[in-house]
């Protein structure tokens, strides 16, 4: 959607760390089933005006509320495709709307889960680097 060229900068599903820091744009969907949690898609500023501006076209003044919009849209995405893979292992969930916050060295604590997840994904073209992190618990 984006036609980004993208590198995974980090080794593939390193484990998380808690509390996490988030920086710039942050968009996030809960799921809930077999398998509850909570998946982060964090996007420097200037990574998610490019984003932006890429799918609603270029805009130099574009407003906070539409990169927060695409942000959202983008979490959604990723987390849809989660879900996708979780329901073919047998862990049907349902997800959330998503939730977009902004700021600097916000902490995202977790308690209880049993998977933390975190990717680094480096976008050359743009030159900046967006975070996937996800954390969840199996439900008895």
């Amino acid at each position: 959607m984006l036609n980004l060229e993208v590198e995974i900068t980090d080794g593939a599903d390193d484990a998380a760390t808690s509390p996490t820091k988030l920086d710039g744009v942050s968009g996030s969907v809960s799921f809930t089933g077999k398998m509850n949690g909570v998946l982060y898609l964090n996007l420097p500023e200037g990574l998610a005006k490019a984003a932006a501006n890429r799918i609603l076209g270029d805009d130099p003044a574009r407003p906070p509320e539409e990169i927060n919009d695409v942000v959202g849209e983008l979490t959604n995405m990723v987390t849809g495709n989660l879900k996708s893979k979780m329901a073919d292992r047998g862990f049907n969930c349902a997800l959330s709307i998503p939730t977009v916050m902004r700021g600097v060295d916000i902490s995202v604590d977790t308690l209880k889960t049993s998977v933390a997840l975190n990717n680094s994904i480096r976008v050359p073209e743009i030159n900046e680097t967006m975070h996937i992190c996800i954390f969840a618990r199996l439900e008895e």
